[in-house]
C-alpha cells in the first residue's frame, strides 16, 4: 500500500518548485536568507513542513497514518543535505585558499560531525521506542543537518 502511495504521489504534479513531495526547497534559502537580514541564525530545520504535509496529506491516501510526515520529514533532509554539501563545499574552498591545514581541519571537522550526528540521532531513535523510532530518527538527522548548515554559514560571517 505504501508502495502504491509512493508511485501516485512520484507521478503526480508538485504543487512547489520541489519534488512530488510537495516540499519547496526554496523555502529553505529564504529562511536562511531572512534569518541573516535580521543579524540572527533562526531554527529554520522545519522550513516548509507545514506546506508539505498539507500537500502530502491531500496526495496520499494509503492506511499508514505516519507516511505523509515521513515522506516530509525525507524530502526536508534531502534538501538540507544538499543545502549542506553546497555550504561545505563553499566553506572548503574558502578555508583551501587560505591554505592546506585549515581545509584539511575542516574535513576532519566535518568526519567528527557526522558521526556525532549519527550517534545522537541513533539515541533518539531507540528512545522514541519502537512504533515512532523511524519518525524520530528522521526528525533528529534532518534536525542536526540543518544545524551543520547554520554552523558553516557562521564561520564567513565571523571572518
Amino acid at each position: 500500500m505504501i508502495r502504491a502511495g509512493l508511485v501516485l504521489m512520484a507521478l503526480s504534479v508538485p504543487a512547489y518548485a520541489g519534488d512530488a513531495s510537495g516540499f519547496d526547497p526554496l523555502a529553505i534559502d529564504q529562511c536562511l536568507k531572512d534569518a541573516t537580514t535580521q543579524g540572527a541564525r533562526a531554527d529554520c530545520a522545519g522550513t516548509g513542513m507545514e506546506a508539505c504535509l498539507t500537500y502530502a496529506k491531500g496526495k496520499y491516501s494509503g492506511d499508514d497514518p505516519d507516511f505523509p510526515l515521513a515522506n516530509c520529514l525525507d524530502a526536508s533532509h534531502q534538501a538540507w543535505e544538499a543545502k549542506l554539501t553546497a555550504t561545505y563545499d563553499a566553506a572548503l574552498q574558502d578555508q583551501s585558499a587560505k591554505g592546506i591545514k585549515p581545509a584539511e581541519m575542516l574535513r576532519q571537522a566535518e568526519r567528527s560531525w557526522i558521526a556525532f550526528r549519527d550517534d545522537l540521532c541513533n539515541q533518539a531513535r531507540d528512545a522514541a521506542g519502537e512504533d515512532k523510532a523511524k519518525l524520530a530518527g528522521a526528525r533528529c538527522i534532518r534536525d542536526e543537518t540543518a544545524r551543520q548548515v547554520a554552523l558553516l554559514l557562521s564561520l564567513g560571517d565571523a571572518e
